[in-house]
């Protein structure tokens, strides 16, 4: 049978833990780059490469086109896209692998380029 004087102890080691579990948690996700800085700039044009993957993975929204190289994995770029420079939506593609995700919103802090 176990001594009720180390059922305090326990308890609050058991709480101490859990705090730090959790504020190791919160830190992570302060650790995240933010997207203006994991996409730097400046704005690129696309390659055929990246157009191929669009059409490969039947991205219609892409009829002008702007990209930024990631800083973290600079086989990822971030693209802007829009068909009537009004309506702009935003895509992750990794052209090696074939991989596109989107259409998102876009990310504060990093506006269109103004050629368009």
């Amino acid at each position: 049978m176990e001594s009720t004087r180390h059922k305090p102890t326990r308890a609050v080691f058991r709480c101490g833990l859990t705090l730090l579990g959790l504020t190791c948690l919160l830190g992570t996700a302060d650790a995240r780059p933010k997207p203006s800085e994991q996409f730097p700039g400046p704005w690129l044009e696309v390659t055929q490469e990246i157009r191929d993957v669009l059409d490969l993975n039947k991205v219609s929204a892409c009829s002008q086109v702007i990209g930024r190289q990631s800083s973290r994995n600079p086989g990822e770029y971030l693209l802007y896209c829009t068909r009537d420079e009004k309506l702009w939506t935003s895509w992750r593609v990794q052209p090696k692998a074939n991989r596109v995700r989107g259409p998102g919103r876009l990310f504060e802090g990093i506006a269109p380029s103004d050629s368009y």
